[in-house]
């Protein structure tokens, strides 16, 4: 049996819980409990599903949308971050990552 963490959300002005086991992805788990959280591919390429951990770790290895300095800084991308431990996220990040990431120019 896979361990479990508790996922506090802050999403549109609202606050939610769930617990997601750390095999799953946490925006599978937000869907299945009915959160509509913003997303797209679900391949960890686009960054419409980009969060802002306020507390915790997660493991994003699977997704290639979101350079390591971002990651450093504590953005994910819920599609393909799974728990390592008791989260605190904000969501709907896709505008701020999207431009910081791609906006840029060298």
């Amino acid at each position: 049996m896979s361990k479990t963490y508790t996922v506090e959300f802050h999403h549109q002005g609202q606050v939610h819980t769930l617990e997601v086991p750390e095999d799953q992805p946490i925006l599978q788990a937000a869907d299945a409990a009915g959160l509509d959280l913003p997303n797209s591919c679900n391949a960890g390429v686009c960054t419409t599903c980009a969060a802002k951990l306020q507390a915790g770790e997660v493991d994003q290895s699977e997704g290639m949308g979101l350079s390591p300095e971002l990651q450093a800084e504590g953005y994910a991308l819920l599609c393909v971050s799974y728990p390592r431990s008791n989260l605190k996220l904000d969501t709907g990040k896709e505008d701020e990552v999207y431009s910081r990431q791609f906006g840029q120019s060298s």
